[in-house]
C-alpha cells in the first residue's frame, strides 16, 4: 500500500513441515478438479491403448504416447507451480488440456535427452562402472531438479549441479525424506507398470497403468510444490518467482485490485475506476471489480457511477451463489441511491430470496414491481415466485401467497418454477384449513 519494498524473512519455520502433511498430499487427488482430471485421462488412455493395438505403426504410437505424456506433465506441473504459491487446490482437468505455455513438455523431453546424453558420454569416458554411481546421483537429485525447472522453467537451471546443489542445501537434512518419499512411489510404479503390462492386454492395461501413474504423480508433484513453498526464501523465489513470472489468474486480479487501493488511498479515483473496469473486462473477475467500483462511487458521492457498476453487478448470471453478498451491496446501494433497483427479474429473485425478516417488506414491494420490460424476463416466474414464499414463510400471510401463486400458475403452467408454486401453494391452503380449528 505505501509503495514500499518488502523484504520476506521466509515462511519454512513458520509452516506445517511437509513431512507431517503426507495424509493431505494423498488425499490431493481425491479432490473433484483433480479426479475429473484422471478419469478424463483414464478414458484418453483407454482410447489410446485401442488404436495402438489395431495400428501397430511405432510411429502412431510414439505420437499417441507423446501426447498423453505431455497432458499427464502438464498437469503435473501445474500442481507443482500452484503449490509453490501455497495454493493446495486442485487445478481443473481442461487446465491440464490447454496447459503448454511454458512448453514444459518439450522442456522435460530435452532434461532426459541432455541427461541420458550426459551419462553415455560418462559411460563412453569411464566405461560400465560409470553407469550405476550416474543413476544413484540422478536419482538422488531429481526432485531438485524438477522443482527448480518448474520454477524456472530453464532446463539450463535444472541441469546446473550449483543450482541442484543449492536447492538441496536449502532445503537441507528435510530433503532426505522428499527423496525417500519420491524413490517410493517411483519404485512402486515400476512394479506396477510391470504387473500391469505382463497381466492384462493393452487397451485395458493402457488406462490403469497412466491412471495409477498420474495418481502418484500428482501426489509426488504436490509435495515438490509444497516443499518449494515451505522453503521459498531459501531457495530463492520470492514474490516475483511465484507469482510475477507465473501468470496465475489470482496473482493477477490480487496485484490490479491492490494497485487500485494505492490510487484509492492516493485520491486518484479516475485511475482507480480505470484499472477496475480493466478487471472487470474479465468474465473471471467480473463481480469482484464491479463490487469494488460500487463501493467507490459511494465514497465518491457519484449516483451515476454507482447505478452503472451496480447494474451490470446484478446481471451475472450466477448471483444465486454470492447471494448474501449481493444483499449486502444491495443494502449499501439504497442507503446511498434509494431509487435503484436492479433491472433483471433473476438479479430480483436472488435478493429477494435472502431477504428473511419483515424489516424488508417494503424492499420486498418494490423489487417486485413488475414494469414492462420485466414482463418479458424470462426469469418473472422465479421472481413471482420468490414474492409468493416471501409472503408465506416471512409475512405469514398465506392469504397473499395463495394469490400470487394462482396468478403465476395461471400465467405460466409449465416451467422449472413448476413444482415448488405448486408445493408451495399446497402448504398454503393447508394452513388456510387449519386457521380457522386453530
Amino acid at each position: 500500500m505505501c509503495r514500499t519494498h518488502l523484504e520476506s524473512y521466509g515462511v519454512s519455520d513458520k509452516v506445517t513441515p511437509f513431512w507431517n502433511k503426507l495424509s493431505e498430499f494423498n488425499k490431493y487427488p481425491w479432490q473433484e478438479n483433480a479426479s475429473k482430471f484422471l478419469l478424463t485421462y483414464m478414458g484418453i488412455a483407454f482410447v489410446i491403448g485401442l488404436i495402438t493395438d489395431f495400428i501397430p505403426l511405432v510411429m502412431i504410437q510414439l505420437l499417441l504416447l507423446l501426447a498423453l505424456y505431455s497432458i499427464g506433465i502438464g498437469y503435473v506441473f501445474t500442481v507443482l507451480t500452484r503449490g509453490a504459491r501455497g495454493n493446495m487446490s486442485a487445478p481443473s482437468y481442461d487446465e491440464a488440456l490447454v496447459f503448454n505455455s511454458d512448453s514444459m513438455t518439450f522442456k522435460v523431453i530435452l532434461l532426459y535427452i541432455e541427461l541420458i546424453g550426459l551419462g553415455y558420454i560418462g559411460y563412453l569416458i569411464f566405461g560400465g562402472g560409470f553407469i550405476l554411481p550416474y543413476i544413484a546421483i540422478l536419482s538422488f537429485c531429481s526432485p531438485a531438479m524438477l522443482i527448480v525447472l518448474a520454477m524456472e522453467k530453464h532446463v539450463s537451471s535444472a541441469l546446473n549441479p550449483a543450482r541442484i546443489a543449492s536447492c538441496i542445501r536449502a532445503v537441507g537434512w528435510p530433503y532426505l525424506l522428499l527423496f525417500g518419499f519420491s524413490f517410493l512411489i517411483d519404485l512402486g510404479l515400476e512394479f506396477a507398470q510391470d504387473q500391469l503390462h505382463f497381466w492384462l492386454p493393452q487397451a485395458i492395461a493402457y488406462p490403469l497403468l497412466f491412471g495409477v501413474l498420474a495418481y502418484f504423480y500428482i501426489v509426488k508433484f504436490s509435495m515438490f510444490g509444497y516443499v518449494a513453498f515451505q522453503y521459498h526464501t531459501e531457495l530463492g523465489y520470492g514474490i516475483d518467482a511465484e507469482n510475477l513470472l507465473e501468470n496465475d489468474d489470482t496473482g493477477v486480479v490480487k496485484r490490479l485490485m491492490a494497485k487500485a487501493d494505492v490510487y484509492i488511498q492516493e485520491g486518484r479515483f479516475e485511475d482507480a475506476e480505470d484499472v477496475l473496469y480493466d478487471l472487470a473486462n474479465d468474465k473471471a473477475h467480473t463481480v469482484k471489480a464491479l463490487e469494488r467500483l460500487v463501493r467507490l462511487n459511494i465514497v465518491r458521492r457519484n449516483p451515476v457511477g454507482v447505478v452503472k457498476a451496480a447494474n451490470n453487478y446484478y446481471k451475472n448470471p450466477k448471483l444465486a451463489a454470492i447471494g448474501g453478498d449481493a444483499l449486502r451491496l444491495y443494502l449499501e446501494i439504497i442507503g446511498f441511491e434509494a431509487r435503484f433497483k436492479p433491472t433483471n427479474a433473476g438479479a430480483r429473485t436472488v435478493l429477494i430470496n435472502h431477504m428473511k425478516h419483515k424489516r424488508y417488506e417494503e424492499d420486498v414491494n418494490k423489487l417486485s414491481a413488475i414494469n414492462e420490460k420485466l414482463q418479458t424476463d424470462v426469469n418473472l416466474p422465479w421472481l413471482m415466485l420468490a414474492r409468493a414464499r416471501f409472503e408465506s414463510e416471512v409475512m405469514n400471510n398465506d392469504n397473499s401467497a395463495l394469490q400470487m401463486l394462482n396468478k403465476l400458475l395461471s400465467k405460466y403452467p409449465r416451467g422449472g418454477h413448476q413444482k415448488e408454486a405448486e408445493q408451495l401453494r399446497q402448504v398454503c391452503q393447508s394452513m388456510q384449513q387449519k386457521l380457522p380449528s386453530a
